[in-house]
C-alpha cells in the first residue's frame, strides 16, 4: 500500500500543477481561433513550432490542445481510480469502468497528437522523417490499449471472484 500512495501522491501533485493550465489553456484556444495577430509569434508544442497561422496551422494547434485536455481528463479519471484502490475496492464496476475509459480516451488523444504532427511534417516542412525510438504517439497508444486490457482483466477477475464467492 506504500506504493499506491506514492502514486496516488505523484498524481495529486501533477494535478494539482496542471490544473491552472486548463482555463489558461481553453481561452488560449478560443484566442487561436478568433484572432489573427499572431503571426510572426512562434508557439512550439509536442516538438511542433508553428509560425504562421493559416487555418490548417490553427486546426493542427486546436488538435494538439484538445488532446492535452484529453490527458487532463484521463488524469483526473486515474484519480478516480486510484481513490478506490485505496479504500481497497479494487473489482468495482467505477473502477472497471473508469479504466476503459482511460483506454479510449488515451487512444482518441494519441491519434490527436500524432496525425496533426504527421500532417504539419509533410505540408509545412515538407518532409518525411523514419525516427527510431520511443514516440509520444506510440507510448499514449499503448498505454490507452494497456489500460483497456486492463479494464477487462478486472471485469474477469471480478466475474471470477463472484463465482468464488458462490461456491463457499
Amino acid at each position: 500500500m506504500r506504493k499506491l500512495s506514492i502514486l496516488k501522491a505523484i498524481v495529486d501533485f501533477f494535478w494539482i500543477v496542471s490544473l491552472p493550465l486548463i482555463p489558461i489553456l481553453l481561452i488560449f484556444i478560443g484566442f487561436v481561433i478568433f484572432d489573427n495577430s499572431l503571426d510572426g509569434f512562434p508557439i512550439k508544442m509536442n516538438g511542433i513550432e508553428i509560425k504562421s497561422f493559416d487555418r490548417l496551422s490553427k486546426a493542427i494547434l486546436i488538435t494538439l490542445m484538445c488532446s492535452y485536455l484529453i490527458l487532463m481528463y484521463c488524469v483526473f479519471l486515474f484519480k478516480k481510480v486510484l481513490r478506490y484502490f485505496s479504500k481497497i475496492n479494487l473489482f468495482d464496476n467505477v473502477v472497471i469502468y473508469n479504466l476503459n475509459n482511460i483506454g479510449i480516451w488515451l487512444v482518441v488523444a494519441a491519434f490527436l497528437q500524432g496525425v496533426p504532427t504527421f500532417i504539419y511534417k509533410i505540408l509545412y516542412k515538407q518532409k518525411l522523417e523514419l525516427e527510431i525510438g520511443f514516440s509520444s504517439f506510440l507510448i499514449m497508444l499503448c498505454f490507452g490499449l494497456f489500460f483497456m486490457v486492463l479494464s477487462e482483466v478486472f471485469k474477469v477477475a471480478k466475474y471470477t471472484k463472484q463465482e468464488n464467492d458462490l461456491t463457499i
